[in-house]
């Protein structure tokens, strides 16, 4: 590769707006979005409008591979990004733009979430319930043992009133699975864990399909919540 890109005279222009791929991308408690990108063309600045996948930002720091913090990445120069609004997705592309453009890009997806009908959560109980437009609160129930899952099942079935009828819809032993948050995407449930906690997939497919999980290790704790939400 570097006896072709030598021979070929292959090089890439630093001047242009930056782009590049997306090579990883976490949550970071201390620093929020944390994404590497190796970028291919152009150079990436501290403070420039950025993109990648469905998600944008602005630049807030950058950070070589010994996790000193730089000004600038240029062609060919692996980079870590602080700054994006999500997590996008390995192989996203990356690119910086013009302001007004990211600006417009980041206005048309809040109106498309505004737009999207949200899942259910133990917050957004009140607001149905104001409405009037909220008949029945769907629950999936996950716990470490039988005796734990049965208990709390049947407490969370007696909170039923004439109002709002509460269905069970699965309950089971371990933890919270993809297939637990797919269920709870299908039937607008919220999922229920007690004692356990969402596997790594699970949690981030959760977060993708804005499905609520509650963990409890208290039983009366997750009843106090539950009917403190159906009371608005």
């Amino acid at each position: 590769v570097l006896l072709e890109s030598e021979m070929l005279d292959l090089k890439a222009n630093p001047t242009k707006s930056a782009v590049g791929t997306v090579i990883e991308a976490q949550l970071d408690k201390g620093r929020g979005y944390v994404t590497t990108i190796l970028v291919q063309g152009g150079t990436l600045k501290v403070g420039d409008p950025i993109l990648a996948g469905s998600y944008s930002g602005r630049v807030k720091a950058l950070f070589n591979e010994r996790g000193q913090k730089v000004e600038s990445a240029g062609p060919s120069v692996p980079i870590q990004v602080l700054g994006m609004q999500g997590a996008p997705t390995a192989g996203d592309r990356f690119n910086a733009l013009e302001s007004d453009v990211a600006n417009k890009r980041l206005q048309l997806m809040r109106e498309q979430g505004l737009r999207t009908q949200k899942h259910i959560t133990l917050d957004e109980i009140g607001r149905r319930l104001a409405i009037g437009n909220f008949k029945e609160l769907n629950l999936i129930v996950k716990g470490d043992v039988d005796g734990s899952i049965e208990a709390l099942a049947d407490s969370l079935l007696k909170l039923s009133t004439e109002e709002i009828q509460i269905n069970i819809i699965s309950k089971g032993v371990g933890q919270i699975s993809e297939g637990d948050v797919l269920l709870a995407s299908a039937s607008d449930a919220i999922i229920i864990g007690f004692q356990v906690r969402p596997s790594t997939s699970a949690r981030k497919l959760a977060e993708a399909e804005q499905i609520d999980i509650r963990l409890y290790s208290i039983i009366y704790d997750a009843i106090n919540e539950i009917k403190a939400a159906m009371e608005g």
